[in-house]
């Protein structure tokens, strides 16, 4: 009786173990099954994860390189502007100093008095005119006025003895001083400005 359960409790226990050893077998295989899953959609997860960052890097580095090169063609478009301003400066500086310097020709007061004449015109208005010079030219003023006079007989005009603010040329005004021409070199050079931008800047 006792080897019959022995045999039995034998087979049930080979059972048992049979049954604990495809159990375990069911339990890994499941967990491994779990695992790789777990793993696939974590992988998916990150790989998602990773694009989004490459992307926003991508991103990022596409916005840091457009600023760079809006600044740089800003700061291209500036240094232009200010070489072009520095050259058209000098130029009028040059221009202006020319002009100075026509005080050493001789024909000085043929061109004062024509400058003279042109600003009457400009005025349309012969009388009670008063001419202004320089500093520097007003012991022309008397010249001047007579080589205005052979020239437009009709011309009524006075020297005012405070001069005016200018490097050479002269300044015409009606007698109330309600209209003025200024003919002088810096009002002539401004008046080239443009001129002389339109001229230099196509060869910058």
């Amino acid at each position: 009786m006792k080897e019959v359960s022995s045999e039995k409790i034998g087979t049930l226990r080979d059972i048992i173990l049979d049954r604990a050893d495809s159990r375990k077998k069911e339990l890994v295989a499941g967990a491994r099954q779990e695992a790789e899953e777990w793993m696939l959609r974590e992988t998916e997860k990150l790989q998602r994860e990773t694009n989004l960052i490459l992307q926003d890097a991508r991103k990022r580095a596409e916005d840091i390189r457009r600023r760079q090169i809006l600044s740089a063609e800003r700061e291209k478009a500036t240094e232009t502007l200010r070489l072009q301003n520095r050259i058209l400066s000098e130029a009028l500086g040059r221009l202006q100093d020319k002009l100075v310097h026509i005080r050493n020709r001789e024909d000085y007061i043929d061109i004062l008095a024509g400058m003279c004449i042109d600003a009457i015109i400009s005025l349309r208005e012969t009388k009670g005119l008063k001419l202004r010079l320089s500093a520097v030219d007003t012991t022309l003023a008397e010249s001047v006025i007579s080589k205005v006079k052979e020239a437009v007989p009709e011309t009524e005009m006075t020297f005012d003895p405070e001069t005016a603010p200018i490097l050479g040329g002269c300044w015409i005004s009606t007698s109330d001083n309600r209209r003025q021409v200024n003919a002088d070199w810096q009002s002539l050079t401004q008046e080239m400005a443009d001129t002389l931008a339109e001229r230099l800047l196509p060869l910058l």
